[in-house]
């Protein structure tokens, strides 16, 4: 294989920092690489929490960088493959990009920081074909390097979610220390502001996003958030791969966090999962099925729907169990439910590692009523652990799930439309065949335990988009 040395560029990685699917990717999808002959290097920032860990981090660079307040030197260490940009922008403040629900005001300061000592790092560490950028965060990276001519090194752009583009006043301009003719509708300004996320999009030689119906969808008004018109003129090198999970950490043959494993040609063990959820809810016993939901309580993800049909859901005996923090009125309202509807609804707020998996591997069916989404993990993950999704017909949710009526061997359920009455139609459908038809649920659980959900195929195509950056380049 033709060898490849690659830049990996992110904000978050798995286990050393995590607000979302980002983080997964992060990690997952560089070590496939690097099982394919990949020599993939991953850079991201030293957060507070990082630094708490106490890992041994081992010193690596100095790298020389311009910040808003002048030039400034950041230190680059390294623990295992991952290489951590050190600066006091990261390391003085806790969380990510927020605090208490509000963004850093400093965002663009931080992360231009980032993005310009990322440049550095691939002239200081030589012989780099290709930058992967993922989100706004690094869009950055691909105009630093074009501006400071190191246009022998590919570059691709990944979007995973497109409502963030990183959107700052344009009195904050100067600080990028990018031509300001770079500010210009056609680059990176967006009705009168920076946008930062454009950055990544114009000066890669590739973009892709995170599968193809989301690379098609993003280009309609309906899911362009504004930029549709810029992607549709980039058609020519924007594509879509779909996502991967680790089969490692969600397998439910081995998984430590849940009751009794199990495996496609012996699911006893699921049943003992489905009573060991019940009990850490302190859920009334019953014969009819467990929904689950696991994620960002907010409207994106459709939680104002799933709050409109749990109580018809409750009433036909079901029980619902939810895990995810988001907007402040759905966190309200869900505990208001749970404390009226105890023993038939569990809620908690935040996220725990050992629930989510205990709610993957006991739920007989998996709530992810989407308006949009870019790919989705967690119906991947249902699905290997033999829990029904039921999704919309939207990004990674359609390319993902074959639902019930749209194929021979359906491992999903498909609410018609993002709304609650599609929804309640799609979770009276579950709870027919839970309780009606045993012979298609089986069928459908196995099907959903012999779908490819690895990163296998995606490494794959990274590794073909690679090639095509360098050589477009070299």
């Amino acid at each position: 294989m033709e060898s490849l040395r690659v830049l990996f560029c992110s904000s978050e990685v798995t286990p050393y920092a995590k607000t979302g699917g980002l983080a997964d990717v992060s990690a997952a999808l560089p070590a496939e690489l690097r099982r394919r002959g990949v020599d993939c290097t991953v850079v991201m920032p030293l957060y507070r929490e990082i630094m708490n860990a106490r890992l041994q981090l081992r010193p690596r660079f100095t790298l020389s960088v311009l910040t808003g307040a002048g030039p400034t030197e950041a230190q680059v260490y390294s623990h295992k493959e991952i290489l951590f940009i050190s600066h006091p922008l990261f390391s003085d403040r806790t969380g990510l990009y927020s605090y208490s629900g509000y963004d850093y005001p400093d965002n663009l300061e931080r992360f231009s920081l980032f993005s310009r000592a990322c440049a550095e790092l691939v002239r200081a560490l030589g012989n780099i074909d290709v930058v992967h950028c993922n989100d706004w965060q690094t869009a950055l990276v691909p105009a630093y390097l074009r501006d400071s001519l190191q246009t022998e090194v590919g570059c691709l752009f990944t979007i995973h979610n497109l409502a963030y583009q990183g959107l700052f006043d344009a009195v904050l301009w100067p600080m990028l220390f990018l031509p300001h003719e770079y500010f210009n509708p056609e680059c990176m300004e967006f009705y009168g502001r920076i946008n930062v996320m454009k950055a990544g999009i114009v000066f890669s030689d590739a973009v892709n996003t995170v599968s193809p119906t989301y690379a098609r969808e993003i280009q309609t008004p309906a899911f362009g958030c504004g930029l549709e018109g810029l992607l549709s003129s980039v058609s020519h090198k924007l594509t879509g791969i779909v996502n991967g999970i680790d089969t490692d950490t969600w397998n439910p043959e081995t998984d430590e966090h849940i009751a009794g494993t199990y495996s496609k040609a012996d699911l006893r063990g699921k049943a003992l999962c489905k009573r060991s959820l019940m009990d850490a809810f302190s859920l009334d016993p019953t014969d009819a099925p467990v929904f689950g939901l696991i994620g960002r309580l907010v409207e994106q993800k459709g939680v104002d729907c799933v709050l409109e049909v749990i109580p018809g859901l409750l009433q036909e005996g079901a029980r619902v169990v939810v895990l995810g923090n988001g907007n402040p009125a759905y966190e309200k309202r869900l505990k208001e439910l749970e404390a009226s509807l105890k023993g038939r609804m569990g809620v908690h707020i935040g996220f725990d590692e050992r629930l989510a998996h205990m709610i993957e591997a006991g739920s007989d069916f998996f709530l992810m009523p989407s308006r949009f989404e870019p790919c989705g993990l967690n119906q991947m993950i249902s699905m290997r652990y033999g829990t029904i999704p039921i999704v919309t017909p939207v990004g990674g949710l359609k390319d993902t799930v074959k639902a019930l009526g749209e194929t021979d061997r359906p491992c999903g359920i498909r609410a018609a439309s993002p709304s609650a009455v599609d929804l309640e139609h799609a979770v009276r459908e579950a709870v027919r065949i839970y309780t009606q038809d045993k012979a298609l649920l089986n069928a459908m659980i196995s099907n959903a335990m012999e779908q490819d959900v690895s990163w296998d195929a995606p490494s794959s195509e990274y590794a073909d988009l690679y090639r095509i950056c360098k050589k477009r380049e070299k």
